[in-house]
């Protein structure tokens, strides 16, 4: 049943997003992030002339016979997901440009869950520092918000305008609030003091060499990697002791920058894991990433005595995601002790 209502709720969506991105000739993502507040609202926004008149009384009319709230939360999420995912085909988008998927969230909830699990308050203001459509926030805090007693306050920054209108919108929908930042999240940081940094990280070349100085982790000659500088930036934003989680390549070692940003790593913060995600999630080995977790120096935080290395299971391996919990409860305890 739950099938039919998401395949419902995507005909829906796909058909008024190729109305409307006739009636703009613009991509069909930038048609869907309107189209999904035209949705909400059961009437078209009509800006500078466009739609006309009269192509707004004809997606009015659709508008005006559906209604999302009929419709369980997370169903309209799986459904607005597809069109997601129609829009990277149809529009080619970038690699950096793909939603990170719902698994991966999952399994970042997990990690969190047990390193902030004895945390002194249980909602943590975190921040995505390359949020896309805000994909990754979103299904890490409805994990948590299932098992545990911590949820997040979520906040993002992104330089690309139409992936933080996909994720206005998906957080409207679904009720979310997410705080976004239209900016470039290598520059200076608006807001700072977070309790955890959540990001799958965008790979590949940082452009504007003149930026990026004062990072330790930029390249000696040449462009410098931009996921490394995020890892630096964001960490320069927790809180003393805040936290981390980065995905990131899993050879991200293996590269001709990796010995400034290995330097940067064993001074300027703790690296507490390094945790491969699960092969099966990736085309290829070399398409494969990892977690890392990081944290910022001060406020009682530690070096772990043994950096945790491993593979996270795969989650239809129930008894290997048991062990693996407890290998997480064992290794927080001895690495992460919060000031109350």
């Amino acid at each position: 049943m739950a099938q039919t209502q998401i395949d419902k709720i995507f005909a829906f969506l796909d058909q008024t997003t190729e109305k409307l991105r006739k009636f703009l000739n613009v991509p069909y993502r930038d048609a869907l992030s309107e189209n999904i507040f035209n949705i909400i609202e059961q009437k078209t926004h009509i800006e500078d002339g466009y739609p006309t008149a009269a192509q707004a009384q004809e997606l009015d009319k659709l508008y005006q016979n559906f209604e999302l709230r009929d419709y369980p939360l997370w169903d309209v999420k799986r459904a607005i997901e597809l069109t997601i995912i129609k829009a990277q085909k149809v529009d080619n988008l970038d690699v950096n440009l793909l939603m990170t998927p719902d698994i991966i969230g999952t399994l970042s909830a997990l990690v969190i869950a047990e390193i902030f699990r004895h945390y002194p308050q249980p909602q943590l203001e975190t921040m995505d520092a390359a949020i896309g459509t805000g994909n990754l926030l979103i299904e890490a805090n409805r994990e948590l918000q299932k098992s545990t007693h911590l949820r997040l306050a979520m906040h993002g920054i992104d330089n690309d305008y139409h992936s933080l209108e996909i994720a206005s919108a998906l957080g409207e929908v679904l009720q979310n609030k997410i705080d976004l930042y239209h900016q470039d999240a290598v520059a200076h940081w608006l807001n700072n003091g977070y309790d955890l940094i959540l990001s799958d990280l965008p790979v590949g070349y940082y452009p504007l060499d003149e930026n990026v100085n004062n990072f330790q982790t930029k390249a000696a000659t040449g462009h410098s990697y931009a996921h490394h500088l995020l890892m630096e930036q964001a960490m320069q934003n927790v809180h003393p002791a805040g936290i981390g989680l980065f995905i990131v390549p899993s050879q991200i070692f293996e590269t001709k920058q990796a010995q400034n940003l290995a330097h940067w790593m064993v001074t300027a913060v703790y690296l507490q894991a390094v945790l491969s995600l699960p092969q099966s999630l990736f085309a290829s080995p070399q398409a494969a990433k990892s977690l890392l977790v990081l944290q910022r120096h001060g406020a009682g935080a530690q070096q772990s005595k043994e950096v945790l290395m491993g593979q996270i299971p795969d989650l239809k391996d129930t008894s290997a995601i048991i062990k693996f919990k407890d290998q997480l409860q064992d290794w927080t305890k001895k690495t992460f002790v919060w000031e109350k």
